[in-house]
């Protein structure tokens, strides 16, 4: 059994807290207006906990501040939809399961592929998003971005490298 111990892992925490908030103010100064976010969601972490849409490092023109929150707007009104329908679909599923009497195991199979549909839609709205981002930069801006993230992976290996495994075993064995 792995357990979590917060002591031995809130030093880590101020550490790296102390190393990212430079790059996250610079992302903000640097990229766009404060009212352009992300899309929640999005492939590096839940809401919440997002990497900067671009880089640290990369500048954009106003025209691409224009075009990111244009991006943004519409990826989060579309997955905004998806996520109401599926969330439609899952209380479909939960109302069959909650029902008396015999399960209608054909009417939740096919809940569960509607469900898996809606799933499939939102990963195929994460890659177009990606997409559009890509299109955004310029060939020079794309270099800077795929730089920076190599070394925010290589410092990400590095952490992983230090702080090891948590160790295993019955919480109360532990000291």
């Amino acid at each position: 059994m792995t357990i979590f111990r917060p002591a031995a892992f809130l030093p880590v925490l101020a550490a790296l807290g102390l190393t990212i908030a430079p790059l996250v103010a610079s992302a903000e100064g640097h990229h766009a207006p404060d009212d352009v976010r992300a899309p929640p969601g999005g492939p590096h972490g839940g809401p919440g906990h997002m990497m900067p849409p671009i880089p640290p490092g990369v500048t954009l023109t106003t025209a691409q501040k224009a075009k990111l929150k244009t991006i943004f707007e519409k990826a989060h009104q579309d997955e905004h939809a998806l996520r109401l329908e599926g969330r439609a679909i899952e209380d479909k599923i939960h109302t069959a399961l909650e029902t008396a009497g015999d399960l209608d195991r054909s009417a939740l199979a096919d809940l569960s592929k509607q469900e898996g549909a809606v799933k499939a839609k939102v990963s195929a709205l994460h890659l177009e998003t990606m997409e559009e981002l890509h299109d955004l930069l310029t060939p020079a801006q794309r270099q800077q971005a795929k730089e920076t993230m190599d070394k925010l992976r290589d410092l990400h290996e590095q952490m992983k490298a230090l702080l090891g495994h948590p160790p295993e075993g019955d919480p109360d064995d532990m000291p």
